[in-house]
């Protein structure tokens, strides 16, 4: 059972190195419970003082001697953990020699014999024996924290220290997690530089025991001067975890599950003032990623989706117990130059739950979690990765195309189910990684090729590149205007012109920090109308993947919808909504549908389907026909079949339009209808679409009869592939069967499940 006792005298008491006191408090909160309640509910158990409300907060690199014995405040991030065991606090000791028992011999956190035999006849000093059945033992752990990294100076190495924790404060603390931590400094002997090679004095006795052995040096009395070797550490008897993500101060934490009542008991009323400004704000998406990036220019798409990230979606638990993400993944590639390290650092400077590393200095088990041997104890143990690290936070990973695979496997676990499992060396766990991953990468040569895809440009594996929610690709482009912004913008930093700059923030930092931690209060609820919009976009997106005249940059899956959920609640909770409406999923799919960049396709070479035209229909057809289809091929009207990609499309893309509009009308031109029925009128014939595309599109760029013929013969080519190898139209007879490789002019309809959007 543990109290909390927290009042000013208390901590005005014990700023003065009275650690001696706190064995007399816990003994009077046992004489005062065995007072006041019945003997059969506390007998034989004991008590401790938890010290609660403790203002003087200190860095690790700010304790020193000075502060031994003292009572004091820490806040660290835990970055290994020992297993919890039994530690002998009083000893029941047997003399060998009398056989006196000698009771509540104290041990000062190593062995401690009685210094001599409680029986003036007996000179025994040595030769003691412990009873374990008669001795006090209580939990005991020992787990290694430093400092954080909004606490790191520029280019300082991480100070840490190893926290004893006793009695009810054991497992409070896990790998990756931020505590505060009050106790006191204490002064331990350092067994481990005893146990260095090189450092050991051995003591050789010549005499031997009745068994004809040696006997080796028993305690630590027998070093000599290398008990004078003591390290500092700190002695825990309170342990309060800090699950918040963003720290705005030092007294405000918030997280996902904590209410507005608790948020707003720890600001102030001018700070929820501005709160509340902030969400009537009508340009708040636009005023917020503003404020967030002043220094970077353009790739406003960027600053949005890194926004989104830093709210997040909504985490969600299903009946089976499967935990479904809503931490948004975010990945930049680009050409060299394209700030995707600055907003990798700007991120890792905003967030204080932000750990930056780098991917190829780091190993699978630096970003996931490694087991390592203690030197002490000879145990393993437990030391958390980046990942662990940034726990509720953000992990930014610079030069993740640089990975080794085998390194880039050992984070898929922690992508998607945000956990990380371990079983080495006989500890085997499952440890929490709910951390949003920031990656930025450099495309293979150096510079982005369009005609590539996106995995053909990067050194990424499908399963890792499905786990991004969010890709964004930094093209570095020849523009007269951008590159005039974007110089001077540069040259306002390097001419210290901080005013235009501090000009485009409309809210500061802090700010910021304080309506994020507001907004994730929010958990959206999916609308029935925004469903529905959501799987109709989805569907966009695999029909027109599927296509094979568009081809995206990497494979539309059904974590792309997933990723559409998450972007969808995290625009719901910037607009400080209760459920996510058609607005909010339109918003989400433009982001999506933006960082998703087509794949610049090469020229089309109609030739190839001109010889296969010809070489199927030559089959079933006269010599003199055959010489009627080659007569007019020529070399100049060769070389205009070969069009680029972009012109393809916007030819097909009209024919296209228009067969649809004749299907939906049932409106054929006059001229063209002849004898047809009512039901063939709503199909349109090749020469049909051929002749309307001359007549309504082409007419003003055909100058000459030569011209005239290009246009069309170009025009059919296209009609035939869209046929033949796009499947984008059907050609029907006048049955309504599929038409033969005879039929010269046949029905055109276009396909019932292709998108025209």
């Amino acid at each position: 059972m543990k109290f909390s006792l927290a009042s000013d005298w208390v901590e005005s008491v014990w700023m003065s190195p009275k650690l001696r006191l706190y064995p007399y408090l816990c003994n009077a909160v046992k004489n005062f419970i065995n007072d006041h309640v019945p003997d059969t509910l506390n007998s034989g158990r004991d008590f401790y003082v938890s010290f609660t409300d403790i203002t003087t907060l200190h860095r690790l690199r700010e304790l020193n001697a000075h502060q031994l014995g003292k009572l004091v405040k820490i806040r660290a991030q835990v970055v290994r953990s020992h297993p919890v065991h039994p530690e002998l606090t009083l000893g029941t000791f047997k003399c060998q020699d009398c056989g006196t028992i000698i009771r509540n011999v104290e041990q000062q956190f190593k062995y401690t014999q009685p210094s001599v035999c409680f029986n003036p006849q007996c000179a025994n000093r040595v030769k003691f024996e412990l009873l374990t059945n008669q001795s006090k033992f209580v939990d005991f752990q020992k787990v290694r924290v430093q400092e954080t990294q909004a606490e790191v100076s520029r280019g300082s190495i991480p100070r840490s220290m190893e926290i004893l924790l006793r009695a009810d404060a054991v497992e409070l603390a896990q790998p990756g997690d931020r505590c505060e931590f009050i106790g006191t400094l204490i002064v331990v002997p350092d067994v481990g530089q005893l146990a260095t090679p090189g450092t050991r004095t051995l003591e050789r006795k010549g005499t031997r025991t009745i068994d004809g052995f040696e006997s080796g040096i028993s305690g630590l009395k027998d070093l000599g001067v290398r008990e004078l070797t003591y390290k500092i550490a700190f002695f825990a008897c309170t342990v309060i975890p800090a699950h918040g993500r963003y720290l705005p101060s030092d007294d405000l934490e918030s997280a996902d599950g904590v209410s507005y009542e608790a948020l707003s008991k720890r600001l102030s009323q001018p700070e929820l003032d501005t709160i509340c400004a902030m969400s009537q704000d009508k340009n708040l998406f636009q005023n917020l990623y503003t404020s967030l990036f002043p220094t970077i220019h353009g790739s406003e798409e960027v600053k949005k989706g890194l926004l989104l990230m830093l709210f997040g979606g909504v985490p969600k638990v299903t009946e089976e117990g499967t935990h479904l993400r809503g931490d948004i993944n975010v990945c930049l590639v680009g050409d060299p130059s394209t700030a995707k390290s600055q907003f990798l650092k700007q991120v890792e400077q905003f967030s204080p739950r932000a750990v930056y590393t780098s991917g190829k200095a780091s190993s699978a088990a630096g970003l996931t979690a490694a087991v390592v041997r203690d030197e002490e104890s000879f145990e393993f143990v437990i030391e958390a990765g980046a990942l662990m690290l940034a726990d509720n936070g953000v992990c930014c990973i610079d030069e993740f195309d640089k990975m080794d695979v085998r390194d880039q496997v050992a984070i898929h676990e922690a992508m998607e189910q945000q956990t990380i499992s371990i079983t080495k060396a006989g500890v085997k766990a499952t440890l929490n990684a709910r951390t949003s991953i920031l990656a930025a990468a450099n495309p293979i040569g150096g510079r982005y090729d369009r005609s590539r895809s996106l995995r053909q440009n990067i050194g990424m594996s499908a399963p890792v590149m499905s786990r991004f929610d969010l890709f964004f690709v930094l093209v570095d482009e020849c523009n007269d205007v951008v590159d005039y912004a974007i110089a001077k913008s540069i040259l306002d930093l390097h001419m210290g012109h901080a005013s235009q700059v501090s000009a485009t923030k409309i809210y500061s930092a802090d700010d910021i920090r304080r309506y994020i931690a507001f907004a994730r209060c929010f958990k959206p609820k999916i609308s029935i109308e925004a469903m529905q919009c959501m799987v109709e976009e989805y569907k966009k997106l695999r029909q027109r993947d599927a296509s094979s005249g568009s081809k995206s940059a990497w494979r539309i899956t059904v974590r792309q919808l997933e990723s559409l959920v998450r972007l969808s609640e995290a625009i719901a909770r910037l607009h400080c909504a209760d459920s996510v409406t058609v607005p909010f999923v339109r918003e989400a799919f433009a982001l999506l549908n933006k960082s998703i960049i087509r794949v610049e396709q090469p020229d089309i070479n109609l030739e190839e389907t001109e010889a296969h035209v010809d070489v199927q229909s030559a089959a079933g057809t006269t010599p003199m026909e055959v010489d009627r289809v080659e007569e007019p091929s020529t070399d100049h009207q060769q070389q205009h079949l070969r069009v680029t990609y972009q012109q393809y499309r916007r030819i097909a893309d009209l024919l296209i339009l228009h067969t649809r509009r004749v299907e939906e009308s049932g409106i054929v031109p006059s001229s063209a209808m002849g004898s047809e029925t009512s039901s063939e009128q709503s199909a349109i014939r090749k020469s049909q679409l051929v002749n309307w595309y001359l007549e309504e599109v082409a007419v003003e760029t055909l100058h000459s009869e030569a011209d005239l013929i290009e246009c069309k013969l170009l025009v059919e080519r296209i009609i035939d592939r869209l046929v033949k190898k796009d499947n984008v139209l059907i050609a029907l007879s006048r049955s309504g069967l599929d038409a033969g490789e005879n039929d010269e002019d046949p029905y055109l309809v276009v396909h019932p499940n292709y998108s025209t959007d």
